[in-house]
């Protein structure tokens, strides 16, 4: 019997377009229904089906596989549609979806939110993803920052279902996220399947609404051995001439946007184990350019730095650094007193919620019970 393996989920939003993404368990075609969306009284109705007339059926991948990605097209701008996928076996078997709904990239005008967590499996546990997961879905945000370690094992098939799309199903129906390599992701095959961004897909850029987003691969930039972290000679490493040193020079060097924020996974900076000062290569970079705000994870807490700019505080010109540790719970990786850089840290399950409208950025750090317990509010 044909079932679904993953259920849809949401990839790389734009203003015209929104890439759909499931499994199936056995090879069978793609084909996805959207529907303009009927706003009723209540509100956008999907529950029935009350759209449009007729449904527009786009056809995927020819010859069948059972990770089907479908790129809808001719969408508008920050409106809600509705869509439904099907796949059929070569011998007739059919599985097809519920309805969801989804939501075009807004335009760069229009306030907007998203979420951050990370470490869904890099503690070895998943006791935490469910509630994280559920108290995001609450907030609504229109996109997923995924800052690493989404699963225990990369290379384990059965942890992306175990750790990540289990847990977020009822989230990542609706909500596109952007995930980031982390060393639990040991570069596996995997994440290449799982995720639809552009090529090489570990690291990229988009723009949405007045922010412009870059996600690197910290993995690829420097590596453990017995001595600790160390940076990646081999292949050019992080230095002038090197893929990702060009792409985010390039990036923020041709970005008009009013917020500029970076994601990857190991830390720069956070006062406590796993810190790696090797990350710091990309700061004059970053300062140079006026990024905003830094998020990342590998040790499995909460921190928000002061504002650094050249390695010391500067609370008008400086980079705020998240450390956005969110599924997981290591409180005992806190050393004995906070480094100077440290504005306030917590080890608790947590997400991030964070609201850009126009030249004023709110960012709220939530447990996986609901509670707030730190906040920052940026003005341009």
């Amino acid at each position: 019997m044909l079932t679904f393996a993953k259920q849809p989920y949401l990839q790389w939003p734009t203003q015209e377009t929104m890439t759909v993404v499931w499994e199936t368990s056995e090879p069978a075609s793609s084909e996805v229904n959207v529907w303009d969306t009927a706003r009723v009284h209540s509100g956008l109705d999907g529950r029935f089906r009350t759209l449009d007339d007729s449904a527009r059926k786009i056809t995927g991948h020819t010859p069948p596989d059972r990770i089907h990605r479908v790129t809808l097209t001719g969408l508008r701008p920050e409106t809600t549609h509705h869509y439904r996928v099907r796949s059929v076996t070569a011998t007739g078997e059919t599985v097809e979806s519920a309805v969801y709904p989804l939501k075009t990239a807004v335009n760069d005008d229009t306030p907007f939110s998203f979420g951050v967590t990370s470490e869904m499996g890099g503690s070895g546990t998943d006791a935490y993803n469910r509630e994280v997961f559920e108290q995001m879905r609450m907030r609504r945000p229109d996109f997923l920052l995924l800052v690493g370690d989404a699963v225990n094992r990369g290379t384990h098939y059965d942890d992306w279902a175990r750790y990540l799309f289990v847990p977020a199903e009822a989230l990542l129906t609706h909500t596109p996220f952007y995930l980031v390599p982390g060393n639990h992701e040991e570069n596996a095959e995997w994440f290449y399947r799982y995720v639809a961004y552009p090529d090489p897909k570990n690291y990229y850029a988009f723009r949405y609404g007045n922010t412009h987003f870059i996600g690197l691969d910290s993995t690829a930039i420097v590596v453990y051995d017995k001595s600790g972290p160390r940076l990646i000679e081999r292949d050019g490493g992080f230095r002038p001439g090197a893929p990702q040193y060009e792409f985010l020079v390039n990036e923020l060097a041709s970005s008009t946007a009013t917020w500029k924020i970076v994601f990857f996974h190991y830390p720069p900076y956070i006062s406590a184990d796993y810190q790696v000062d090797e990350m710091r290569a990309l700061c004059p970079i970053m300062e140079a350019y006026g990024v905003d705000i830094v998020f990342n994870s590998h040790t499995i807490v909460y921190e928000r730095s002061h504002p650094i700019r050249g390695d010391r505080l500067d609370l008008k010109n400086g980079i705020t650094y998240v450390v956005a540790g969110g599924a997981g719970m290591r409180p005992q990786w806190f050393h004995h007193k906070k480094a100077w850089h440290t504005a306030f840290s917590l080890g608790t399950p947590h997400f991030l919620h964070v609201s850009v409208a126009g030249t004023r950025l709110e960012l709220h750090a939530i447990d996986y019970e609901g509670r707030l317990f730190d906040m920052m509010v940026r003005e341009k």
